[in-house]
């Protein structure tokens, strides 16, 4: 059986569950924004002010309203997947979006008429919100660092490392041994490594390989036969040699320490890391670094015109490390595959190829007293990188007061710019109600200050210095998000649930 619901029902159903999950959430904005206590079977009751976590905790006994609260939380989410902040925001805005949008429709207003005029103040807004826009100093980036881990010696670390990798992915968080924290920086091509024997070591913890040459490997290589020119090049003119292979049998490493121990050679063998079109990509890199032959030994032969060449290298149990000069070409087709990716994940893999090749990758050893301060601490930084990141593209005075200014100078040309004029102002707003203090009055002291100025909230005064900022893609992703999720709903005629009666009860499903 099914149940549909339209008209007034469902307007009356849409604004109690935008109503239910906005009210919560804003109650949070702000650096007086209020807590909120969830309780959870699963874990014991808590206390948070984090938007996305109290949004994504709200549910309803009414299946109707569950069904709205799902595709708001959709926009919370996607604002926090995106750029990892804003989630709060992007509620505000919605709920007085969908309010005002509401309001005009009550009143004649064609729905379909109004997105596509909503779309087009959206588009303005966003181009505004881009003029608006400067370049972090670095003052402004241990700020915005700071305010997500709440440490400012772990957010000066980490803005000095951002600085000189010049990318999130080239930063690699890792717990310490002790209760120091520090960071190492490795300008080289590294790749990880297992189960590397102790018996290369010897006494030492690394190994310094000078003018060495690489053996690249596809396939499976089961004997030391199919590479015997390789091996006796390497024993005759006592040349130091580094084999990457796809796969390999392990009794192949026995009868390379030999040599090495025995007759004091260099010659090693090693796995090569990742799979699939990951491991493709790794043995690219590598290729282009050392000029090395991509040999198949399944189906090819392999001898010394195909081993590459590079000035040095370091081995440890973990990673070894390549270092040579870099083709630039290569680097800029890096860049422009990782401009054109859409993938998260792949773009991610890209960018930590992108900073071997040329920055850099910094590794932050965490330290603590515990592992859970640890652990805590790291994901603190984790935040605190992210927003360094985000803030990197841009930023803008925060404190709701460029929207603010924005709404100020926006032209009314039709209704979407009408609504957006009204609910720019909101985040603003919502910050000083949720501080205690006078909006309107704040607002009107902001408005004579040409918005040059910022509210004190501990004091309640303006201040000259604009220390206070917002990254830029922060506060358009939440008006975009807000923005189409209000849209969706406000041309959303019916709600259709299912209904299916099992022993003797009705068990509620919606589409």
């Amino acid at each position: 059986m099914k149940k549909v619901i339209n008209n007034e029902e469902l307007k009356k159903v849409m604004l109690d569950a935008v109503n239910l999950l906005c009210d919560t959430v804003s109650s949070t904005l702000g650096p007086s924004g209020n807590n909120v206590i969830i309780n959870n079977d699963e874990v014991s009751p808590y206390i948070t002010n984090d938007g996305v976590t109290i949004a994504n905790s709200i549910e309803s006994d009414d299946i109707k309203i569950n069904t709205i609260l799902d595709i708001l939380k959709e926009a919370a989410n996607k604002t926090n997947q995106l750029v990892g902040d804003g989630t709060t925001t992007t509620l505000v805005l919605l709920q007085s979006i969908f309010k005002h949008g509401l309001d005009l429709i009550n009143n004649g207003k064609d729905a379909i008429v109004l997105k596509k005029e909503l779309i087009s103040a959206t588009k303005e807004v966003v181009e505004m919100i881009n003029n608006e826009k400067r370049k972090p100093n670095k003052e402004d980036l241990i700020n915005v660092a700071c305010t997500s881990c709440n440490d400012l010696e772990l957010a000066k670390i980490l803005v000095q490392l951002f600085e000189i990798v010049k990318s999130k992915y080239a930063i690699i968080l890792k717990e310490s041994n002790n209760d120091k924290t520090y960071y190492e920086i490795k300008n080289g091509y590294s790749i990880e490594l297992n189960n590397v024997s102790n018996l290369y070591f010897s006494n030492d913890l690394e190994i310094r390989l000078e003018d060495v040459y690489i053996l690249l490997i596809k396939g499976y290589l089961n004997s030391l036969e199919q590479i015997s020119d390789i091996i006796n090049e390497g024993i005759v003119n006592n040349k130091k040699i580094v084999i990457l292979a796809e796969d390999y049998d392990n009794v192949l490493t026995q009868e390379l320490l030999v040599y090495n121990l025995h007759n004091d050679k260099n010659i090693y063998l090693f796995n090569l890391p990742e799979y699939a079109t990951r491991k493709e990509s790794i043995i690219k890199d590598i290729s282009t670094i050392t000029t090395a032959n991509i040999k198949n030994i399944d189906y090819e032969s392999v001898d010394c015109a195909d081993l590459g060449l590079c000035k040095y290298i370091t081995i440890n149990k973990d990673e070894l490390v390549i270092y040579n000069d870099i083709d630039k070409k290569y680097i800029k087709e890096l860049k422009n595959e990782f401009d054109n990716c859409n993938s998260d994940y792949d773009k991610e893999f890209i960018a930590n190829r992108l900073a071997k090749l040329n920055t850099g990758i910094a590794t932050l050893f965490v330290g603590g007293s515990t592992k859970v301060e640890i652990r805590e601490k790291i994901m603190r930084l984790e935040d605190a990188l992210n927003a360094i990141h985000i803030a990197s593209m841009g930023v803008v005075t925060g404190e709701g007061i460029t929207l603010l200014k924005i709404s100020n100078e926006l032209n009314v040309n039709n209704a979407g710019d009408a609504i957006l004029k009204e609910v720019l102002s909101e985040p603003f707003n919502k910050i000083m109600i949720n501080s205690g203090v006078d909006n309107k009055t704040m607002e009107e002291l902001i408005r004579k200050s040409n918005y040059q100025k910022i509210i004190n909230l501990k004091n309640n005064s303006l201040e000259d210095n604009i220390d206070i900022i917002d990254p830029v893609e922060v506060i358009i992703t939440a008006l975009k998000n807000a923005s189409s999720v209000a849209a969706m709903l406000l041309t959303t005629k019916y709600l259709v649930i299912n209904e299916k009666i099992k022993n003797n009860l009705v068990e509620e499903k919606y589409l």
